[in-house]
């Protein structure tokens, strides 16, 4: 039986970031190495769902079968799931808040070739996620990348532009 265990490394690495666990204080609660958590997130193949694993899912809220659910391309269920009379109106995702389009190209199988947090002025900031195909040639990674920065250098110009470096970007005639 295959078993997917990128899935469920992605899927435990969001609901702990979700509910705002660092790795070191996770791997100190399982009394588990960071090393441990970080291979867990990583999507380390294992023989079967180890103690580690089943108390990781516990501490971010999934039932105790909720492992297997995920390793079979599932979703978790959560404890307050279970808990309530209600059934959850949808299960949850491995990225909360993410429209589903990119969730999808978060967890398809293209490479992930860079990312890149652009500032937009103020507080606001955009996350930019390069991928390409999982079947490229270092050749072809090589001008993908190429063409990000490309790319990227004329984004920050039209940002910077756009800001006008905290100037009026208008061509006004200022009288004296």
């Amino acid at each position: 039986m295959d078993r997917d265990w990128a899935l469920l490394g992605k899927a435990l690495q969001a609901a702990r970031k979700a509910a705002g666990v660092s790795q070191d204080e996770l791997a100190s609660e399982l009394d588990a190495s960071r090393s441990a958590v970080q291979q867990i997130e990583a999507g380390k193949e294992f023989k079967k769902p180890t103690a580690t694993i089943k108390a990781f899912a516990r501490r971010v809220g999934w039932t105790d079968s909720s492992v297997e659910a995920v390793l079979a391309g599932g979703t978790p269920t959560l404890q307050t799931a279970v808990d309530s009379a209600a059934p959850a109106a949808e299960p949850p995702s491995p990225f909360p808040g993410l429209p589903l389009r990119i969730v999808h190209e978060l967890t398809d199988d293209g490479a992930l070739l860079d990312t890149a947090v652009v500032p937009l002025g103020g507080d606001a900031r955009m996350v930019v996620v390069i991928k390409g195909s999982a079947t490229a040639s270092p050749e072809q990674i090589r001008r993908n990348l190429e063409a990000w920065r490309a790319a990227e250098q004329h984004l920050i110009e039209a940002i910077e532009l756009e800001q006008g470096d905290g100037e009026d970007p208008s061509p006004a005639v200022h009288e004296a």
